[in-house]
């Protein structure tokens, strides 16, 4: 009996410390600290230059940032017709959460400091070591992946012509 509590006992503090771990999502959008549309105007300028090169959202395709930026102006309209979020009508303040939702989750995939976590295992070794880089990392290692590649061929083809 002692045995069997013993073991649930550790199973809890096992499965919940990575819980209690996780640091909160922090959204991009959020409409409580943007309730007008004169601070919603603020944040959506915000954002909208964390999107360019370098920044922050860079890695948004053309596609997802043709969608935050067309959910911005809906929400923005939504926000200019009422005034404020607490005098909107419950269904515009429903579909005004959807676009936010929507807005975050695109933000959210697509951020520099995402982790992305892969299995690899060691030379050496078949037990699969986890390893996580943020995507900047992973893109930063791509492009001087090309480079090199590219270098050495250039220098490939120029011994070649040479010879």
């Amino acid at each position: 009996m002692f045995r069997a509590i013993t073991l649930v006992a550790l199973a809890l503090v096992l499965f919940a410390s990575p819980l209690a771990a996780k640091k909160p999502e922090e959204k991009a959008v959020a409409a409580v600290s943007a309730d007008t549309a004169e601070k919603f105007a603020v944040v959506v300028e915000r954002i909208r230059s964390q999107m360019a090169p370098g920044k922050r959202y860079e890695f948004l395709s053309t596609a997802d940032r043709e969608s935050v930026n067309l959910s911005f102006d809906k929400m923005s309209a939504m926000l200019t017709a009422s005034g404020s979020v607490g005098a909107m009508p419950e269904d515009d303040r429903l579909r005004l959460f959807n676009e936010q939702e929507k807005v975050n989750g695109l933000l959210a995939k697509n951020a520099d400091d995402r982790l992305i976590c892969t299995h690899v295992a060691p030379v050496g070794s078949h037990l699969p070591v986890k390893q996580c880089r943020t995507a900047r990392e992973v893109a930063d290692s791509r492009s001087k992946a090309r480079r090199q590649s590219e270098s050495f061929d250039s220098t490939r083809l120029n011994r070649e012509r040479s010879n």
